[in-house]
């Protein structure tokens, strides 16, 4: 049993987090650092009942809210931002899931399955608690999370942002170039806090863990409930055995949001039991499993970014308006129609290295890099460039990416890397300055 004035502490600590998050960010983060408080102390008293010090069956109790962890599943090895297969999505039987559409990556479910029939054997024989609304025989309410659905609702609310600034500012815009002209100095100022890409839409706090594929959440409670968590989950008879068996079967919880469950696929083989069930289907690493289960985000979405400019200057353009214009010593009044562009006359009008250049550019608006404005300007002409060597569009990204995200010193790597390009195929290029664009 926990010592009496452990019980009295968790008494206090549990007072003091009694009902929702209060108002403003000072509350909401006094609160949540109690809620921490607490859920570590209850941990603590359950090992020291149990007269053990050894917590490793708890470290699979994590806060994903910080660091890295905060981009777990939604970014690889060089924190280049990727989605998973939504082919590899295996959905949970009718029985487990709240409703059908519910479903994780193939190996992910497999071992949740698992763990579920591991709770009911241990309800059947009592040893649990049965009538645990939630840690009894666990049920998933949420888990796969299409990105590309939950990308255009946000690109839908941004695009009618952009639209309603464009109206605002009485912005009116003759042609494409015009639109671009206002739309980047619009983005420089707001795209590192919100992204309009969904390459970086991925990396962002608005995008739900769950596109992962890696994630399970058996509760459909309010996230911002501390007390609720408290009640139904950290203070629940089962928590210790849920934990715990989460952590036998290769599952992290979510310190904040404790019905969320996470596979570790972050560990090593040896330390995490998920690769039991990922080896299965011939995934016998972390590598094994990014390189067969994700691609990289701008891999199918560099097309649509180009399809989705036009979408929204045909947005924000007037079907007409009226321009005062100096003629012959006087001013005239003209009725101005903005261009109207066809898919074909827009990429026909427009090169690859125009369309190139301007993504380039907002991926720089939507980081929080290190580069200064003339590394920046180095680099983007440096994928120009390894883009003018074979005219590989996919090539010249997957190093921006790479250069972009990763937390280390550009100076030098890329120019490097054209160089190389450039002595293996013996070829000469035309300067990337030539083009009509200035691109």
């Amino acid at each position: 049993m926990a010592r009496s004035k452990d019980k009295y502490y968790l008494k206090e600590l549990e007072r003091y987090v009694k009902g929702n998050n209060g108002t403003g960010p000072k509350a909401f983060f006094e609160k949540r650092a109690r809620y921490e408080k607490y859920t570590r102390f209850s941990i603590g008293i359950y090992l020291d009942a149990i007269g053990g010090v050894n917590t490793e069956g708890y470290k699979n109790l994590v806060d994903f809210n910080h660091g890295e962890k905060l981009l777990y599943g939604r970014v690889d090895r060089h924190f280049v931002p990727m989605e998973v297969d939504s082919t590899k999505i295996k959905k949970f039987s009718t029985k487990l899931a709240a409703n059908n559409a519910v479903g994780a990556l193939n190996f992910v479910a497999d071992a949740f399955n698992d763990l579920v029939l591991e709770f009911q054997k241990r309800t059947f024989i009592k040893a649990i608690d049965p009538a645990d609304p939630f840690l009894s025989t666990p049920v998933v309410y949420r888990a796969y999370q299409n990105p590309q659905s939950s990308y255009t609702e946000h690109r839908r609310i941004y695009f009618n942002t952009i639209a309603g600034l464009f109206k605002k500012r009485s912005i009116k815009v003759k042609n494409f170039d015009q639109f671009i002209d206002h739309f980047l100095p619009m983005l420089e100022k707001s795209a590192h806090r919100n992204p309009i890409t969904r390459t970086a839409f991925i990396k962002s706090r608005r995008c739900p863990m769950g596109t992962s594929g890696l994630v399970i959440e058996i509760a459909n409670l309010n996230p911002s409930n501390d007390q609720e968590k408290i009640d139904q989950f950290v203070n629940s008879r089962n928590w210790d055995f849920y934990v715990s068996t989460c952590a036998a079967y290769g599952f992290m919880v979510d310190r904040f949001v404790p019905w969320r469950l996470v596979a570790d696929i972050g560990s090593s083989p040896t330390k995490s039991p998920i690769f039991d069930y990922a080896e299965k289907y011939g995934f016998k690493s972390t590598d094994d499993i990014i390189d067969n289960l994700y691609v990289p985000a701008h891999l199918n979405y560099y097309r649509v970014f180009k399809s989705d400019l036009l979408t929204l200057y045909n947005t924000v353009k007037l079907k007409s308006f009226l321009e005062r214009q100096e003629c012959d010593g006087g001013t005239i009044t003209r009725t101005i129609r903005p261009t109207v562009y066809t898919p074909t006359t827009y990429y026909s009008e427009f090169s690859e290295q125009y369309f190139l250049k301007l993504y380039l550019k907002i991926r720089f608006f939507e980081e929080e890099s290190q580069f200064s404005d003339s590394e920046r300007n180095l680099i983007i002409d440096d994928c120009i460039e390894i883009y003018l060597l074979n005219r590989n569009v996919q090539e010249a990204l997957d190093l921006f990416e790479k250069m972009l995200n990763k937390t280390f010193d550009y100076r030098g790597s890329l120019s490097y890397i054209v160089k190389h390009l450039k002595a293996m195929r013996g070829e000469n290029f035309q300067d990337a300055g030539s083009d009509p664009y200035g691109y």
